[in-house]
């Protein structure tokens, strides 16, 4: 009874490891980690500085909308090349989309092109998600695996 349940365990265990592994990177991504035990999207975004939508977009294939299906030791991509944001600030309880721009030195129309998940009235940002602040514009990027 218990090798069976034993042996299940390490049949489930190779099936997640190879649905891990059989995973490929984006074309052109030039920054990525492993997941840890504990990651959460948030986490990762603000350890790496990588914008929350960013992060979701270069990784469509691998993580859900939800971000709740992060496997630990699995490879997820940060950025791509030539359209890797990794200028960032961790939204604060208090902050809005203006006094984020303002402290970044940035115009509110390149904020919200850059974080194109964030609505026009900014009423969608949440403490904890990682907004792109860099100057550059990175609009109209399509990702592709």
């Amino acid at each position: 009874m218990h090798a069976s349940f034993f042996t299940a365990g390490l049949v489930a265990l190779a099936v997640i490891a190879s649905g891990v592994s059989g995973q490929t990177l984006p074309a052109g991504c030039d920054r990525n980690i492993t997941v840890q035990s504990g990651d959460t999207c948030d986490a990762i975004s603000a350890k790496h500085n990588v914008s929350t939508y960013q992060l979701a977009a270069v990784n469509s294939g691998i993580i859900d909308p939800a971000c709740d299906n992060l496997f630990v030791g699995e490879v997820i991509c940060l950025g791509i090349t030539g359209q890797d944001c990794n200028i960032t600030q961790v939204m604060q309880t208090g902050d809005t989309c203006y006094s984020v721009a303002n402290a970044a030195g940035i115009p509110i129309n390149t904020l919200l092109a850059n974080n194109p998940n964030v609505n026009t009235i900014c009423t969608n940002v949440y403490p904890g998600e990682v907004l792109c602040t860099a100057s550059q514009i990175y609009v109209n990027i399509t990702y592709s695996g």
